[in-house]
């Protein structure tokens, strides 16, 4: 691990598929296919602008060379400023006033290996960028570029998603254009092909994605941990948290779940300490203030717009920054993730804390009650420019499902999906259509538990068919409720996945359909046999 780099540690975290079973209620509740929760836009940016050197030795070293980079550099000032380049390397920024060709060489010189895409960025950003987009990004550039390595890499990521906008838009103004991602021509989406509309589907799916990790971090840990240095009064470490504090949990949802943030998790930022703390280790009312943030309303919001309702709960002995329930300084940010998922008896109670308190709060805001709803509504509101045409497309697609589905009468997917007075989503149409379309997992690799569980407990009826409750562990909390979830929902076909899901025996699982059986037998005699005195009864529990 102290050998490993960063990306080596990514890496591997993001290819591996094993899940430890205190992740695993967490991850069985995720309804976002795998693939798409390991994909992120940069991610992809990165690989794409990589494959431009991957076979051509020449060409990398022409992208890590100082001089071409300066060049290129230059370009890009000139540019923005309208000017030559003598005049470039004086120009300052607008917003700090410091100095743009020192402070970008000063950056360049600590990227290292994403010399060659920083170089090959700015490149394509000079050929293809606006004048006045590019002078209006410096000054997020330049503020970011001067601060510590967590920000230059903030700064980085900055400076690629602005060059990948800019090759689209130029593409976009003119037919055949740009310089190295392919020319994009418009079409009417009743004129797409299947595969072009599903194409277009993904690519407004990447940035909505990318936007609801962000979220989902933001309202399951950043947001809170941020509160709670405001009720602290430490103002600085409050303000490190987007920098800095963020790099813990993005390392730890990465090693539990394998899903990749948007924002890359420097695994080695020493400063990492200065920006989070263990938030819901707070003694106090945490649930409340848990019940405040998982709500739509709220999601993604800043705790600031929040304060008033916040300011009541009651919230104790905050613990030390930087220090992390029953391990104490957590050091850097791939040290605490790679003890969550040490299988060491030793850190059970640590690991038992990461899922309960982190893990199942970021996977709460991809369950099928949130996600779905939340998603498509947004997308078919096209409430951002990326996501415009997403209704016309999306009406192309259904259209191919149905030739699937023979028993779809409806002509319109906004009427299919809603009631008829366009209020309240079918969200398991919406699964499935995003099923088809690959977004989704399918419905008998997901866990959908019920608000109450209904029934015995899973304690009584395992007892009944005599199985180890360690089998049946997976289905601790929902119990009878999940069981039959797993049994009625899902196809004949997906009996092995049930088996594989559950770590159960085929036998077992004949056990448990009996237990079903005589349960459902019991509860319903018990509702249709009317009571054999009119006197009071005491009241009974089903």
């Amino acid at each position: 691990l102290t050998r490993q780099t960063s990306e080596e540690i990514i890496k591997k975290w993001a290819k591996s598929t094993n899940i430890l079973p205190e992740y695993k209620k967490a991850y069985n509740q995720i309804i976002v296919s795998d693939e798409w929760m390991i994909h992120t836009r940069l991610r992809r940016l990165m690989d794409d602008l990589g494959a431009h050197f991957s076979d051509d030795e020449t060409m990398k070293q022409k992208y890590v060379d100082r001089g071409h980079w300066a060049r290129c550099l230059l370009a890009l000032i000139s540019k923005a400023f309208e000017c030559d380049s003598n005049d470039a390397k004086t120009k300052r920024d607008l917003v700090s006033g410091n100095n743009i060709y020192n402070i970008l060489n000063q950056l360049w010189d600590k990227m290292i290996w994403r010399r060659p895409l920083l170089t090959l960025a700015v490149e394509l950003y000079a050929a293809n960028g606006d004048k006045d987009a590019i002078l209006a990004g410096f000054g997020t550039t330049i503020y970011l570029a001067q601060n510590c390595i967590t920000a230059k890499r903030i700064a980085f990521n900055f400076i690629l998603a602005n060059a990948h906008r800019s090759v689209i838009e130029a593409q976009e103004k003119k037919a055949g254009g740009g310089t190295f991602f392919k020319p994009e021509k418009k079409k009417a989406a009743k004129d797409m092909t299947f595969a072009e509309a599903k194409e277009k589907i993904y690519e407004m799916m990447e940035v909505y994605l990318d936007q609801h990790k962000e979220y989902a971090i933001k309202s399951s840990i950043l947001e809170p941990t941020k509160y709670c240095y405001d009720r602290m009064g430490q103002e600085h470490n409050k303000n490190s948290n987007d920098v800095h504090g963020y790099n813990y949990p993005a390392a730890i949802i990465l090693s539990c779940l394998h899903v990749q943030m948007p924002m890359i998790p420097m695994m080695g930022d020493k400063w990492a300490d200065q920006g989070f703390l263990d938030c819901w280790a707070t003694e106090g009312e945490t649930d409340k203030l848990w019940e405040e943030f998982k709500k739509p309303e709220n999601f993604g919001r800043a705790y600031s717009g929040m304060k008033t309702k916040l300011q009541k709960l009651k919230l104790s002995k905050f613990p030390k920054s930087g220090s992390f329930y029953k391990v104490g300084p957590a050091k850097t940010p791939k040290n605490i993730a790679n003890i969550a998922v040490n299988p060491d008896s030793k850190y059970d109670d640590v690991r038992e804390h990461i899922s309960e308190k982190y893990i199942a709060k970021f996977a709460y805001f991809f369950t099928k009650g949130f996600f779905l709803k939340k998603c498509f509504e947004v997308l078919n509101q096209e409430a951002l420019p990326e996501y415009m045409g997403f209704p016309a497309i999306f009406q192309r697609c259904f259209e191919e499902y149905k030739k699937e589905k023979k028993d779809i009468k409806t002509e319109k997917v906004i009427e299919w999906l809603y009631d008829e007075y366009f209020i309240d989503i079918d969200v398991d149409k919406v699964w499935e259509l995003f099923t088809y379309l690959g977004i989704t997992k399918p419905p008998s690799q997901v866990r959908v538990p019920k608000d109450k569980p209904l029934g015995k407990t899973i304690e009584e009826w395992v007892k009944a068919a005599e199985v180890d409750l360690k089998i049946a562990g997976v289905l601790e909390e929902q119990g009878y409720d999940d069981l039959e979830w797993l049994l009625t929902k899902s196809q004949p076909a997906d009996i092995a996945d049930i088996e594989k899901y559950c770590e159960i025996t085929k036998e077992q699982m004949e056990d448990l359909v009996e237990v079903l059986d005589d349960w459902k037998l019991k509860h319903r005699k018990k509702k249709t046999t009317p009571p054999a005195t009119t006197a009071k009864q005491p009241p009974t529990k089903t």
